[in-house]
């Protein structure tokens, strides 16, 4: 058993002969990894419950937005193809006195263009390439810049004014008549109030949170559909619900309206569980917004 203590193979032998002719870091032992005397955890502190997932329809929203964009991504690299490598690009054109006089034709043929236009105007300066120089700054007495003078002038043309523009009526257009029957005119009706009623706006309501790109709401957020359902009667309950858009695009607005109609679709649902009536629950979807909002129509 002693024996059998300290065997090595041929390979460990001649590995820690090469190790330690080798020296430095390579020959000393190596350090026990992290953790190596410390007791084993216990596996019955781990989890025991289900997370909660998104629904059905949501995951499979967020599978087909994933492989849209595989696609797109592929159809692209095979529209772009292979990057370009140093080999492929061209070289760098030389100045004129780094290569003995030697010039390209498309710098030469400027540099011809420009010196006879030069000729043929002779009242702007070239430089040495051939190109413009720019006019020198208008300077004062004391040596200020001088701003250019600034005119109001207007356009002569007959499309920057309008010749005939439209007449603004004194009052709203008389209704129309029919075959001689006309028309009731509610506006000059008297003595008639408008109905005390109230449409809740998008902006309206107990905010509820939902859990960030999910349909599930977060822990706690039952006590405000709660609230609502103890305090609402007979009236009706709107529902808003936001899908958190990051882009104005009609891809980006489409997926965050859906979210939209699936976080509706929790909060009816737990209206619904809790004695609402389905025809006393209105649901509005709006790209835009985190979360929802519940509201009572008073």
């Amino acid at each position: 058993m002693a024996g059998c203590a300290h065997h090595q193979d041929t390979v460990d032998s001649l590995s820690d002969w090469y190790h330690s002719h080798q020296g430095g870091v390579i020959s000393q032992q190596r350090p026990p990894p992290p953790g190596a005397h410390l007791p084993y955890p216990k596996i019955g502190l781990g989890p025991t419950g289900t997370p909660e997932l998104p629904s059905p329809e949501l995951r499979e929203d967020i599978t087909a937005d994933l492989e849209a964009q595989r696609e797109l991504n592929q159809r692209q690299d095979a529209i772009m193809g292979t990057m370009p490598t140093a080999a492929d690009i061209p070289p760098i054109p030389t100045h004129p006195a780094s290569n003995g006089g030697g010039q390209s034709a498309s710098l030469a043929a400027a540099d011809d263009g420009a010196q006879a236009g030069q000729a043929k105007g002779g009242s702007q300066p070239k430089s040495e390439q051939g190109m413009a120089r720019q006019p020198e700054p208008t300077r004062d007495s004391s040596g200020q810049l001088v701003m250019p003078e600034v005119t109001q002038t207007v356009s002569d043309h007959p499309e920057a004014i309008p010749a005939n523009l439209p007449q603004i009526a004194d009052g709203p257009p008389r209704l129309p008549s029919v075959g001689g029957i006309t028309l009731p005119d509610n506006a000059a009706r008297d003595g008639l109030e408008a109905p005390a009623y109230h449409l809740a706006t998008p902006d309206d309501g107990d905010p509820v949170h939902f859990l960030p790109g999910s349909d599930q709401i977060e822990e706690g957020e039952e006590d405000v559909v709660n609230t609502i359902v103890r305090e609402r009667g007979n009236s009706f309950v709107i529902v808003n619900g936001y899908g958190n858009a990051a882009t104005a695009t009609a891809e980006g607005q489409t997926a965050a309206l859906n979210l939209a109609l699936l976080r509706t679709r929790t909060l009816s649902n737990m209206l619904q569980a809790r004695g609402v009536p389905a025809n006393r629950i209105t649901v509005h979807a709006h790209a835009f917004g985190n979360g929802a909002r519940i509201a009572i129509v008073r």
